[in-house]
C-alpha cells in the first residue's frame, strides 16, 4: 500500500504525544508483579540456546532439540542461524534475546511463510526482548518495551507463554458489518507490545481479519489496550489507571467504527474522528471521581479496499495515563504510548 500521508502520520502520532506533569516511560529492571521469578523457569522443558543470558538463580530443565521444548531462546546476534526457523515450524514458541530483537523476529517471521503482522514495524536497539508464537491462523508476535535482560527475562517468558488476554470492558461491536463476515473472514493473527514503565504497566493488543469476496475486500482492525495501575502491576501504588486512548489511520476510509460515544461499565467513552473517514480515536476514562486498579478497552474498525492487500498497513497508537491523585495539589499525570506504522502480511512475506 502507499506509504501514509505526513499529515496522517503526524495527527496520528501527535494524538499519542508522551507527556505530562510526572514523566513518560523510562526503563525498569522487570516486567510483571512478583507472581514470576527466575525460578519458573524450572518448569521447562526449554530449549536455550548458548548466548541467552538467564536470570540469576534460574536453573531451566533443557532439551538439545530446539522444536522439543515448551519455548525455544536465541540471542539476538545470530541472525543467520536455522534452529529458529525449525523450532517455529515445530510449532514451537520462539523468544529472541538481545538488542535489536525485534529485527531478526521479523526476518524469522517473514522466512516462515505464514500470515503474521507487527503492532509496530519501527525496532531499536533498547528492544531486548521479542517473539513468536505459532497459532491456527498464523503467527502472534510479541514485542516486550522497558524489560531489562536477564533480570525481566522470566516475567516475559511467561506473558509469551500465557499473555493473559483480558476482556473489554465495553462493547466493541460494529453495527454494519457486511453480510457473511464473521463466517468468512480469514485471522491474520495477533501482535502484542508489553511494556512497564516507571509506575506502573500495559497491554497493547493488534488483531487483524480479512474477508472479501470478487469486488472487494473488507479489513477488521481490534486494537486493545490493557492498563494496570502502579499497585496491581507491582510498581508505584500512588498511580492508579486513568485513561486510555485507541487512534488508527487508514490509508483507506472506514466503513464503520465502534464503540460509540457514550458511558459503560465505568468508563466514559469520547470519539473524534476526521472529517476525511479514514481515521478514528477513541478515549476511555474512568467515571466520576472514583479510580480502578486496571481495565481494558478495545476498539474496532472495519476498512473497505478494493482487493487484499499485502501488506496492509496503518498508522496506530496505544496511550496509556495513569493519575497520581493529591488533596490539596493537581493531580499528577504519568503518560506511555505506542506510536508507529502497524504491518501485516496475509499471505507472508519480507517485513525489512
Amino acid at each position: 500500500m502507499p506509504s501514509r500521508s505526513r499529515r496522517a502520520l503526524l495527527a496520528a502520532v501527535g494524538a499519542g504525544f508522551a507527556g505530562g506533569l510526572a514523566g513518560c516511560s523510562a526503563r525498569i529492571g522487570d516486567l510483571s508483579t512478583a507472581r514470576t521469578s527466575p525460578n519458573d523457569f524450572d518448569v521447562g522443558p526449554h530449549y536455550v540456546a548458548d548466548g541467552v543470558p538467564l536470570p540469576d538463580g534460574a536453573d531451566p530443565r533443557t532439551v538439545e532439540d530446539p522444536a522439543a521444548g515448551r519455548i525455544a531462546l536465541f540471542p539476538s546476534d545470530e541472525r543467520d542461524r536455522p534452529e529458529p526457523l525449525a523450532a517455529l515450524r515445530g510449532s514451537t514458541p520462539v523468544v529472541i534475546v538481545g538488542r535489536n530483537a525485534q529485527v531478526p523476529l521479523m526476518d524469522l517471521c517473514a522466512a516462515d511463510g505464514r500470515p503474521y503482522g507487527f503492532a509496530n514495524n519501527g525496532w531499536g536497539p533498547e528492544t531486548r526482548v521479542a517473539a513468536a508464537v505459532p497459532s491456527e491462523a498464523g503467527l502472534v508476535t510479541h514485542v516486550f518495551e522497558g524489560v531489562e535482560v536477564p533480570s525481566g527475562l522470566a516475567a516475559a517468558v511467561d506473558r509469551v507463554l500465557d499473555p493473559q488476554r483480558t476482556a473489554s470492558a465495553v462493547d466493541t461491536e460494529p453495527s454494519d458489518r457486511p453480510t457473511g463476515f464473521n463466517e468468512g473472514a480469514r485471522t491474520i493473527g495477533a501482535s502484542y507490545v508489553h511494556g512497564r514503565n516507571g509506575v506502573a504497566a500495559f497491554t497493547r493488543r493488534d488483531a487483524v481479519r480479512v474477508a472479501g469476496d470478487a469486488n472487494r475486500t473488507h479489513v477488521e482492525l481490534e486494537l486493545r489496550g490493557t492498563i494496570h495501575g502502579g499497585e496491581s502491576a507491582g510498581g508505584n501504588g500512588a498511580y492508579a489507571a486513568d485513561q486510555v486512548r485507541l487512534v488508527a489511520s487508514f490509508d483507506d476510509d472506514v466503513r464503520s467504527t465502534a464503540p460509540p460515544a457514550g458511558e459503560t461499565a465505568g468508563l466514559v467513552v469520547r470519539r473524534v474522528a476526521e472529517e476525511t473517514g479514514d481515521a478514528v480515536d477513541h478515549r476511555f476514562t474512568q467515571a466520576g471521581d472514583g479510580v480502578r486498579p486496571e481495565f481494558t478497552a478495545c476498539q474496532r474498525s472495519l476498512v473497505t479496499v478494493a482487493e487484499t492487500p499485502d501488506p496492509f498497513s496503518y498508522v496506530g497508537n496505544a496511550r496509556f495515563r495513569w493519575r497520581d491523585q493529591r488533596i490539596l495539589r493537581e493531580d499528577n499525570l504519568w503518560h506511555h504510548h505506542t506510536p508507529g506504522r502497524a504491518v501485516w502480511y496475509p499471505d507472508g512475506g519480507r517485513s525489512v
